[in-house]
Parts: C-alpha cells; sequence; structure tokens
C-alpha cells in the first residue's frame, strides 16, 4: 500500500491521540494555547521538523445482486434475480505518525454510503461496520512492556471462517458472514498490555472499559420496523421485531383482538365494553370456541344473550373459527384487519403444524383475555454503566515450542456479545404485574363446578396481578404492556488454542485447534405448554447455559500451491433441555426445549436446538497468472443439522500495483429453517473495484 509523508505539529499529534470517551468528543473546540516560553517554541518547530505522518487508504466500490427469485424473512416486496442489494462505496484512510522513540499512533477513518441499503445500514453508524472511526491507537512501550491504548481490535484464536475465541469485538452481521473477519469485527476503547517473557512465551492482558456494545443483528436495530428489507434479517430475530411473526407487533394486534371480543360479548349481554365480562368466561378457550359449529346458537343459549345485538342471526351464524378469523381479518368495526400473523382460519394444534399465534394458544381461555384488552408493546435497552465492576478483563499466555507446538491458553471475563432479549408485563403506570396462573373446573355448559365432579374439565387463566395481589383490569387502569427488555449477560470464558506443524511424507501438514467453555451463556427456552394457556412471558425465555465449543483443523499445501484447510465444529450446550409438559389446563403434552435463536419462528414450532451444533468446513485458496496476480478462494461451509450449506466463491485480481478488482459468488442451500437455508433466496453475486493510493 502507498503512503505519503506529511509534516505534522506536536500539538495535531495530541489532539489525535485523546479517545473520545465517556462523553468526550473529537469535534469539541479547543481553547488555544498561548506560547509563553521562546524554548517551548523552539522545541516545538524541532517537532515539526522530524514528525511525519504516513497516509494511505483505498477507495472502494462494491455492487451486489440476488441470483434467484424471492422475499426477505422480514420484506413484503418480493425480489427478482439480478435486482441490487448492495451499492456501496467506501473511501478509507490510515493514518500512522512516530511521537517519540517508543511511541507511535495509528488511525483509520472511513466514509461509507450504500444506495440501496436500508435506514440504519444506508451510511455510517457508531459501534457497527461503518463507523466513521474505525480504530485510533498509541503504541508505546515501557519496561519491557508494549502497551496499545485506545480503540481497536484483538483477535485470539486459530480457527478460519468463524469465531470461536475471537469474542473480544463484537461483530456485524449486516451481511451474515460475508463480510471479512477484519471488517466486521467492531473496534473498542481497550488497552492492551503484552510482555515478552522469553524462551518463545509471552503474557498479554486485556482491559476493556467499554463495555455494553453488542452484535449488530439485522432485526434488532430498529425494533418498530424489524429492519424490514434488510437481507439477512434471520427468522430468530424476525420472531421478535418481524412485521408478521414478530412478537413484539403481534401483542399490538392481539390488543386489539382482545379489544374486539369485549365489545362483543358486551354487546351481546347488551353492556358497554370494558365491564370486564370476559372474566366470566373462563371455561371456554381458543380451541373449545373454535369448535363451535353455531356461534349464534351458543349465544343464544345464554341467559341474557342476544346475538342480534352485534348483528348476527340468532341461530344458524358462523362457526367459531369463522368468527374468529373475521374478528382477526374484517375491516373495523367488526374486526381488526391484523397485518401480523394471528389467524389464518383453521386451528392445528399439533406440534409442527402451527401456522400463527392462535395455533398455538388454544388452551388459553377468554378470561385470559380480560388482561389483555387494548395491550401495548415496548422495547426497552438495559445499558451497563461504566463503573470499574462492568469492565471486561481478558489474560493470554502464549508460548511456542521447539518441536513445532505453539499454543495459548485464555481467559475472559465479558458481557455476552449477544444480546438477549426477556419478557415481562408492566401496568399503564409502569409497576410490573405477576402472570398467575388461575385454575378452574367447569362443566359441559362452561359453568364452574367443584375439582373432581364427573364429566368435568380443567381450564388455566392467565391473571395479572399488581404488588399488592389484586387482579389488574386493564379497562379501569389503562392497557397492560408487554415489555421486552434487552440486555447483556456476565460471561467468563475460558479457552485454549493450539497450533502444530508436522513433517510427514506426503506433504507438511499444520494441525490447529479451539477449545472454549463459556460459562453463564443464556439460550432461548421456549415452553409450549404455558404458551398454550396464555403465559407469554413464562413461555418465552432466555436460560443460563454453559457452553463448550471447539474447532479442528488441518492445513496443507496440495502440489506447488494449492492450499487446503478443513475444520470440524462443535457446539455443544451442556444444559440443553428437551422434555415434554402437561400443566393443570393443558389438553395435551407439550415440548418445552432449547431453542435455536437463529432460527426459531412462529412458522416452525419455534425451532428446536440440537445439543451439538455440528459444522464443517472446506477451504480452498490458490493463485495464478504471472506473479499470482489472480487468486481464487472457495470456502464451503456444511451444517449437519439441516443439511445446510453456505458456499464462498471468491476472486481477487490485481490489475495493476493499485488496483484490485474482486467478483464473489455466495451460495446458501439446505432446510429453510436452517441457519444457512433460511437465506437461500439472499444468494447473490457481488463485483467490487479497490483503488489503493
Amino acid at each position: 500500500m502507498k503512503t505519503k509523508n506529511i509534516v505534522l505539529s506536536s500539538v495535531v499529534i495530541a489532539a489525535l491521540s485523546l479517545p473520545a470517551f465517556a462523553g468526550g468528543d473529537l469535534t469539541e473546540p479547543v481553547e488555544e494555547t498561548q506560547v509563553v516560553d521562546a524554548n517551548v517554541t523552539e522545541e516545538v518547530e524541532e517537532v515539526e521538523e522530524t514528525s511525519t505522518l504516513e497516509v494511505s487508504g483505498y477507495l472502494k466500490t462494491e455492487i451486489a445482486a440476488y441470483t434467484q427469485d424471492g422475499q426477505r424473512v422480514n420484506g413484503l416486496d418480493r425480489h427478482d434475480r439480478g435486482d441490487l442489494h448492495k451499492a456501496e462505496g467506501t473511501l478509507k484512510l490510515f493514518i500512522n505518525g512516530e511521537l517519540g522513540e517508543d511511541t507511535s499512533f495509528h488511525s483509520e477513518l472511513q466514509l461509507t454510503s450504500d444506495t440501496k441499503g436500508i435506514e440504519g445500514y444506508e451510511h455510517h453508524r457508531n459501534y457497527t461496520q461503518n463507523d466513521y472511526l474505525r480504530e485510533l491507537y498509541i503504541d508505546t512501550a515501557y519496561k519491557g512492556w508494549d502497551f496499545r491504548l485506545g480503540k481497536q481490535q484483538v483477535v485470539w484464536g486459530k480457527a478460519d471462517g468463524v469465531k470461536f475465541l475471537d469474542i473480544i469485538n463484537p461483530t456485524d452481521f449486516r451481511e451474515w458472514g460475508q463480510n471479512t473477519m477484519e471488517d466486521s469485527r467492531i473496534p473498542l476503547w481497550m488497552l492492551v498490555a503484552e510482555k515478552d517473557l522469553g524462551e518463545n512465551d509471552s503474557l498479554q492482558l486485556v482491559w476493556v472499559p467499554d463495555v455494553g456494545r453488542i452484535n449488530q443483528i439485522p432485526g434488532l436495530y430498529d425494533v418498530n420496523t424489524g429492519d424490514q428489507g434488510q437481507p439477512f434479517v434471520s427468522l430468530g430475530a424476525a420472531s421478535i421485531t418481524g412485521q408478521r411473526n414478530g412478537f413484539f407487533q403481534i401483542g399490538k394486534e392481539f390488543g386489539k383482538v382482545a379489544g374486539a371480543f369485549d365489545g362483543a360479548f358486551s354487546g351481546v349481554f347488551g353492556m358497554m365494553p370494558g365491564n370486564g365480562i370476559l372474566q366470566g368466561f373462563a371455561g371456554m378457550t381458543v380451541n373449545g370456541f373454535t369448535q363451535i359449529p353455531d356461534v349464534s346458537g351458543f349465544l343464544s343459549s345464554q341467559p341474557g344473550a342476544d346475538p342480534t345485538r352485534i348483528g348476527l342471526p340468532a341461530v344458524g351464524g358462523p362457526n367459531g373459527a369463522q368468527m374468529l378469523y373475521g374478528v382477526v381479518h374484517r375491516p373495523a368495526p367488526n374486526g381488526i384487519q391484523a397485518k401480523t400473523n394471528l389467524f389464518d382460519g383453521q386451528m392445528n394444534v399439533q406440534h409442527g403444524t402451527q401456522n400463527d399465534i392462535f395455533d398455538y394458544l388454544g388452551d388459553t381461555t377468554f378470561a385470559t383475555f380480560n388482561g389483555f384488552i387494548g395491550m401495548n408493546t415496548v422495547y426497552r435497552v438495559n445499558d451497563l454503566s461504566q463503573k470499574l465492576k462492568n469492565h471486561n478483563f481478558g489474560i493470554r499466555y502464549k508460548k511456542g515450542t521447539d518441536f513445532g507446538l505453539n499454543y495459548t491458553l485464555n481467559y475472559y471475563r465479558h458481557w455476552e456479545n449477544n444480546p438477549m432479549v426477556n419478557l415481562h408485563w408492566e401496568a399503564a403506570n409502569g409497576e410490573e404485574l405477576t402472570a398467575t396462573p388461575v385454575a378452574g373446573t367447569f362443566n359441559r355448559m362452561g359453568a364452574p363446578v367443584a375439582a373432581g365432579t364427573p364429566g368435568s374439565y380443567q381450564t388455566t387463566t392467565m391473571a395479572l396481578q399488581t404488588a399488592s395481589g389484586g387482579q389488574y383490569n386493564p379497562s379501569a387502569s389503562g392497557p397492560a404492556s408487554l415489555v421486552f427488555e434487552q440486555s447483556v449477560d456476565r460471561v467468563d470464558t475460558i479457552g485454549a488454542s493450539f497450533d502444530y506443524a508436522i513433517d510427514t511424507p506426503f506433504m507438511p501438514v499444520v494441525l490447529r485447534g479451539e477449545f472454549v467453555y463459556d460459562k453463564g451463556s443464556k439460550v432461548p427456552q421456549v415452553d409450549l405448554g404455558k404458551l398454550a394457556y396464555g403465559d407469554l412471558a413464562g413461555a418465552l425465555t432466555m436460560q443460563d447455559a454453559d457452553i463448550f465449543k471447539y474447532v479442528i483443523g488441518a492445513d496443507v499445501t496440495v502440489g506447488k500451491n494449492l492450499f487446503v484447510s478443513l475444520q470440524f465444529m462443535d457446539t455443544w450446550n451442556l444444559d440443553y433441555t428437551d422434555e415434554q409438559v402437561q400443566y393443570t389446563g393443558n389438553t395435551q403434552s407439550y415440548g418445552k426445549f432449547t431453542a435455536n435463536p437463529a432460527t426459531l419462528s412462529l412458522t416452525n414450532g419455534f425451532k428446536k436446538a440440537e445439543e451439538h451444533q455440528i459444522m464443517y468446513t472446506l477451504f480452498l485458496s490458490k493463485p495464478f497468472l504471472e506473479s499470482d496476480a489472480l487468486r481464487v478462494n472457495n470456502l464451503f461451509l456444511y451444517e449437519q443439522e439441516d443439511g445446510g450449506y453456505w458456499n464462498r466463491l471468491d476472486l481477487e485480481y490485481s490489475y495493476a500495483d493499485d488496483i484490485l478488482l474482486t467478483a464473489e459468488w455466495n451460495k446458501y442451500g439446505g432446510d429453510k429453517n436452517g441457519v444457512f437455508g433460511q437465506f437461500e433466496e439472499m444468494s447473490n453475486i457481488q463485483i467490487g473495484a479497490k483503488y489503493i493510493f
């Protein structure tokens, strides 16, 4: 890369060296300093004569297009093969300079614009891949220690294409895994100290006060839109914020459905809405209601009821499923004209057949709906304080041996890079509510009877209770809110890595590996038994889990210059859950299991995870042409669980010393509910050009 030397005064060097930490801003005005000593002036002039900057950089443009027709996971519009999903231009500057005999600084600045990017992804955003200030740090040495202070990346581990031990910096997943590791890492402000212990030993200490920075996951930036239209919103993210299948949006319309039933039942009995009438239907479940052959006839059989008051015939009206479908899809005033995936007209209660939210709520009573009337949803991010006790700390011991084995021992106490989302209820005044199951016994007519009465059945109603133990009434106190609370969890990571060079009769082989044990991780757990009777907050939770991950790889060079790399990877959940439950009020047994956070969805039964998530990779790389001007790489990742795969073929051609041309093909396939298969319709080709200066 070409460099240019530029004279720089010591005052400017000092300004560039200050991190914008904890409220500081590099753009704030600096008070003018008066020089009062001639000697000081002479010293500054001397520094100006000797201090130089090395400035280099590049201009890059990349254009990507879909290779097949399809639709994004959280998108309403379909795309055609050949449609662009990326048209990005980047200017990047690298500025390096000397600050003394043992001190230097480095900065990396960039301007990026993607004319095809949706809001939040089209240009600059702090702590993402498109940050203006990518890196800014000082390197210095003192008493045998090397120090690097500032915004930077620290890389641990030996794996290719995946990040097991590479955990110090979060990742921007805006293009899933298509970006290079270096580009997708999110630099953090930190201090790194390293000491050479002699005999190929070294010790590295890492202190990260820049806490609370998380992986940037498409779908979780703008929760109101779910980043609709972003190509790489996963099924898991869409289950939270998706416009059709996301609980954050479904909850809002669910409150309207509950209100519509409150109005309908009140009207049938000649009452005004909001009188709590639904509480009297604790014996009526969603599944029971949808099986009623004649809703008008059923209502007419209730004392004081007249279905004609709400426009239904006295008898011969719609069946229960038709009535529910009408409430969900008919325009106001008789329905809510839902845009989310509430009900498709048929009840499918068996696991694996559910298509919408009401399919999962078969055992939910209409009395439970009383607490949902007008419900809101709130998304709240719990930010970490910058107190010392919250800082991240790491240590790495590195050893090289005379017989070809190199290894590291690692420990990192940190906040999980992946955010977690938990649910709870709050009253209109902000008081936290407790969802309490209340069991009831009823006869065939839906009237309450004593437990054990022959021919009776039981239901469970979810009552929202206040701190004082009273039942919350949204009609009197205001609608309740289902709060989605995003936070991060404290994790202790213990790891090791190695590489070992072996000379065989055929060719040299390098074996390498990583081993990672995460203590205190969180994984999603789905309880379909609780969801069946309407316990939304209790059915979708984050549970503690210790995770053991490892990767074993082998690298060889075949022939003159064909590089081949194979890897086997396993992520083992040591606290994996997979059981059947049947609570009071459940009409059947339901699954309670660890879910896959990347693929769980309303449309796939919340996709159970595997205890061992196993993947394989094959990487090939070979140069061609004179001076190796053309390099061809191919990375193939295979997911054992769903037969999913991702193949990335890329070419780099050095057209001139300062011009690099690139082309890339990303093909996804496998089960539509798999980690890679969900993006099959996002398969794409990409071309780019880079001018280096």
